[in-house]
């Protein structure tokens, strides 16, 4: 699946700054907009521009927000047509997971997986409530609209230095057993939601989805190096959480948690352009440590939190690289015909 190219700090110096600002602008909008739910809002201003790239694309930094929340109502349709019969509504989502996939395998472009992350998000809310689904939905809707809005801005005070625009390359998987691998992970991403569905509730819906990314990937190395991936990201935005919870135990000014979160964000942002891992990997952190930091600060017992939240996403990534890895050695890659 295509995946953003690293940022570099010659096209865009100020990639750092602009990103660190929109979830410290998504804390203080949650607030004053007294969301239930104000955590969304952060996680969604962050992880909706993470992905632009050199120069200022109109289309791409308001065709993701909208895209998203447009995706997320078209999904909860056949929720709330079948949620009162469960059998139905697992076996429609099954068929969506597979046409996601399916489109990620024979084109690598990652609008399939925009169809299986609205997809598990509705479903997962809506089995527990419809109501719950709902809500999620409309908070979430919000919460892409405000990423539209600033965005733009954002680009406009901090201009790119680039006149470039980014070409999405995308790369297909290998010809062979895409069908039977696009199934693989499909039942296995509707075991992964049934499992979300028994332990989730809005504290950390979103950072339980987070592990189904490996399942996009076609070999056993790539999805092996995307649980590693996952496991760092789950550790260092927990210990940076940590950090900044504990700072709040000192100071517990709403100045004080909107400049950690700039300053934590602005350094894994800067590591994004610099660092040796993955940009993705800092990505996760950031996603996971703003997660968690939202979660804590709704929740009675932050310690607790963490732990779940950060056992869920390395426990959810390596179980279902396990049986995707089995899976595809044993119905695809065993017998895949021999080559002279």
């Amino acid at each position: 699946m295509f995946v953003a190219p690293r940022p570099l700090i010659e096209d865009d110096p100020l990639f750092a700054v602009r990103l660190a600002i929109m979830p410290t602008i998504g804390f203080a909008l949650g607030m004053v907009l007294q969301s239930p739910m104000a955590m969304l809002f952060p996680i969604m201003m962050f992880s909706l521009t993470a992905g632009n790239r050199k120069a200022f694309d109109l289309k791409r930094v308001l065709g993701a927000p909208i895209a998203f929340a447009a995706m997320l109502w078209l999904m909860s349709l056949p929720v709330a047509l079948l949620y009162q019969t469960p059998l139905a509504l697992i076996t429609v989502m099954g068929g969506i997971y597979f046409f996601g996939f399916y489109m990620i395998q024979s084109t690598g472009n990652a609008m399939g997986m925009l169809f299986i992350v609205s997809a598990a998000l509705m479903s997962v809310m809506g089995l527990g409530s419809f109501t719950a689904m709902s809500y999620l939905r409309s908070e979430m809707t919000k919460a892409a609209l405000c990423v539209a809005i600033f965005a733009p801005i954002m680009y406009l005070l901090l201009p790119v230095k680039t006149k470039e625009f980014n070409v999405d390359v995308y790369v297909p998987s290998d010809e062979y057993g895409r069908v039977a691998r696009s199934l693989i992970r499909a039942g296995v991403m509707l075991a992964f939601s049934l499992y979300l569905y028994t332990i989730l509730d809005f504290g950390n819906v979103m950072l339980g989805i987070a592990g189904m990314f490996i399942l996009v990937f076609s070999t056993q190395g790539q999805i092996w190096r995307e649980v590693g991936q996952r496991s760092f990201s789950a550790a260092l935005g927990g210990v940076l959480s940590f950090v900044v919870l504990g700072a709040l135990t000192l100071s517990g000014h709403l100045v004080v948690l909107l400049g950690l979160t700039f300053l934590t964000v602005l350094w894994l942002a800067h590591k994004m352009m610099t660092g040796r891992l993955a940009t993705m990997a800092y990505q996760d952190a950031a996603s996971i440590m703003i997660s968690l930091i939202g979660s804590a600060l709704a929740s009675s017992d932050p310690a607790f939190a963490f732990i779940q939240r950060a056992g869920l996403t390395v426990m959810g990534a390596v179980i279902a690289a396990a049986i995707v890895s089995l899976l595809d050695w044993h119905f695809v890659e065993k017998r895949r015909p021999a080559t002279t």
